[in-house]
């Protein structure tokens, strides 16, 4: 995959050893998505400045995830960029057994779950309460927070009674644990060109059945948020719809 042209603003920098650049179009895109059109007063540039940093960080785990497995199993120094809604980590040679790409590519949606791990047990430790930290993480992506345990959620009142934890940092613990956990999920959709198309590909090594079922599900996705006026959504999946139907086409397989 050709790397994404650099624009004017991008961020560069290298961690552990791995060299990273961040195009403003990433910042703009996580803005959006976290409410700028619907800011009214600083409650809500606080809510979307804490959904940038926090959909920044698990982009960023993400990506190192594929580019630090892709080192070990290659020992090649990979690079990441991220743009729009997500990133590309480039390897000149990617894994070649199917093992080591499956490994390459699932490294990437685990790592994006470490960011809304750590603030689960973060909130769990300020509210002196591990096991209802985890509970969070597991329950409060879905809206199931009614489903907690009634001792989690008097340590959940307490603490913020107290002043033990404030809302704006459970705003970022559960900011952090939605974005992480929900796009840990859509990634592994079987849907070219999220990781999940790529980890079905491994499995059918058969382009033309992947692109298939990914059009399938795309088109069937698409309508679901068009009934749930999920517009943006919409567009995203309709794309990708269109991505899986070129590659059904044009594979000879």
């Amino acid at each position: 995959m050709n790397a994404p042209e650099t624009s004017r603003g991008t961020l560069h920098f290298t961690l552990w050893g791995i060299p990273i650049s961040i195009q403003p179009s990433s910042w703009i895109v996580l803005a959006l998505l976290g409410g700028a059109f619907r800011i009214n007063d600083g409650s809500d540039l606080k809510n979307v400045l804490i959904f940038v940093a926090a959909g920044m960080l698990c982009l960023l785990a993400h990506e190192l995830g594929h580019a630090l497995m892709g080192r070990k199993l290659t020992g090649e120094t990979p690079t990441i960029s991220l743009a729009m809604m997500g990133g590309v980590t480039m390897l000149h040679n990617p894994p070649r057994t199917r093992m080591g790409y499956f490994q390459y590519i699932l490294a990437g949606p685990l790592a994006g779950l470490i960011p809304g791990l750590a603030a689960a047990l973060l909130l769990g430790m300020q509210i002196g309460h591990l096991v209802a930290g985890i509970s969070f993480f597991f329950l409060s992506p879905f809206g199931a927070e009614s489903a907690l345990p009634s001792s989690h959620v008097e340590a959940l009142v307490i603490a913020l009674h107290e002043g033990t934890l404030s809302y704006t940092a459970l705003g970022i613990y559960g900011t952090t644990i939605l974005i992480s956990v929900w796009w840990c999920i859509f990634n592994l959709l079987p849907i070219f060109p999220m990781d999940g198309g790529q980890i079905l590909l491994t499995i059918t090594n058969n382009y033309k059945t992947t692109a298939l079922i990914g059009l399938i599900l795309a088109g069937i996705l698409t309508l679901v948020s068009i009934s749930l006026s999920m517009w943006f959504t919409m567009m995203l999946l309709g794309y990708f719809a269109y991505i899986n139907w070129q590659i059904f086409r044009s594979s000879g397989e």
